[in-house]
C-alpha cells in the first residue's frame, strides 16, 4: 500500500533582545498562530510563489494547513482535435499537508517530491513564508523551523559508555517553553540579553553523570539543537566523539487511509517520547 511520511520540526519565534517601542506583547506561540492566520506568501525565486492554504483547526491551539507553490509550466498532452501531441503552458500548484500545535511549537510536514527532495526543503519554505507575516516583521521576530532528531542512539551510546568526559550542546534564543530549567532555558536568556543568535556550552569532568546527560540530551533534541560528547566506549579504548544530529523524526502513514488529526496525535506522541514526558504540562507557553 502507498505510504506518506510526516517529518517533525520545531517552530521557533524568537523575540529580539531590544524590543521596539510599540511591539506587541505576545508570547512566541501567539506569534506562531497569528502568522499562520495571516497566510502570507513568499517568492524565493522568479516564477515561483509559495502559499499557505486555509487553516483547519482541531482546537484553539492545533490544526492543519496546506503549503504549496504556484508556477507557470509546460504540460505535454494529446490533442484529440488535431490528433497530435502538443505542449501547453498552464499554471501548476503542487501542495502538501502540514499539521501543527502552537502550544508545543510543533509542525509535522508531509514529504512531497514535487515540492522538494526532502521535508527540509519544504520546512525552509514554511520558514520563509511565516517570516513574511506582518505580525512577525512588525515585531522583528526571528523565525526558525528546525528538525527534531531522534536522540535514542545518542542516549544509548552515552548510557553504555565506560566514561564520558565532556558534553557540548548548542542553543538559540528563548522560545521553547519546556526547555530544561537549568541548561537550555537560562542559556537562551543569556544569549538574548547579550544580543546573540546562537551559542554553545560545554561541561567537562572525569566521568559525567549519565542521568543529567540524559535530561540535557532530551531537552537539546526537543528544542531542535545539537549535542556532542567525548566518550570511552570501553576502558582500554581511545576517547571518541559521538554526535546528536541527523534529519527529523519521520512517521509513516497509509497514504489513502490516514487523516490529519491522526497525524498530529502520532507526531505529538513521538515528541513527548523525545521529552520523556507522558503528558503536556498544564498551562500555555
Amino acid at each position: 500500500m502507498p505510504s506518506i511520511d510526516y517529518s517533525l520540526y520545531r517552530a521557533k519565534f524568537i523575540k529580539p533582545s531590544q524590543r521596539r517601542l510599540f511591539a506587541d506583547d505576545l508570547q512566541p506561540w501567539e506569534f506562531f498562530f497569528r502568522a499562520l492566520e495571516e497566510r502570507p506568501n513568499a517568492q524565493p525565486k522568479e516564477g515561483y510563489i509559495w502559499h499557505i492554504g486555509k487553516l483547519e483547526l482541531f482546537s484553539e491551539h492545533s490544526g492543519t494547513f496546506k503549503i504549496g507553490r504556484t508556477a507557470r509550466g509546460t504540460v505535454e498532452k494529446f490533442d484529440e482535435s488535431s490528433g497530435d501531441f502538443l505542449e501547453e503552458e498552464q499554471e501548476t500548484s503542487p501542495y502538501t499537508h502540514c499539521v501543527f500545535d502552537v502550544r508545543l511549537g510543533l509542525i509535522g510536514i508531509a514529504r512531497k517530491a514535487a515540492l522538494a527532495p526532502d521535508a527540509d526543503g519544504i520546512a525552509a519554505r514554511v520558514r520563509q513564508i511565516l517570516s513574511k507575516a506582518l505580525i512577525v516583521r512588525r515585531n522583528n521576530i526571528s523565525v526558525e523551523i528546525v528538525p527534531i532528531p531522534d536522540p535514542e542512539d545518542f542516549l544509548k551510546a552515552l548510557d553504555s559508555a565506560y566514561q564520558v568526559t565532556s558534553f557540548t550542546a548548542t542553543f538559540g534564543g528563548p522560545n521553547p517553553f519546556d526547555a530544561d530549567a537549568y541548561f537550555q532555558r537560562p542559556q537562551s536568556r543569556l544569549l538574548s540579553v547579550a544580543g546573540g543568535t546562537r551559542g554553545k556550552t560545554q561541561i567537562q569532568g572525569a566521568n559525567l553523570d549519565r542521568e543529567v546527560l540524559q535530561s540535557l540530551t532530551r531537552s537539546t533534541a526537543s528544542t531542535g539543537n545539537k549535542a556532542t560528547a567525548r566518550v570511552k566506549k570501553k576502558k582500554a579504548d581511545k576517547t571518541v566523539t559521538i554526535k546528536l544530529e541527523g534529519g527529523p523524526i519521520s512517521v509513516g502513514f497509509d497514504k489513502d487511509a490516514h487523516n490529519q488529526k491522526q497525524v498530529l496525535t502520532e507526531i505529538t506522541s513521538r515528541y513527548l517520547q523525545v521529552r520523556a514526558r507522558e503528558e503536556v504540562p498544564d498551562g500555555t507557553p
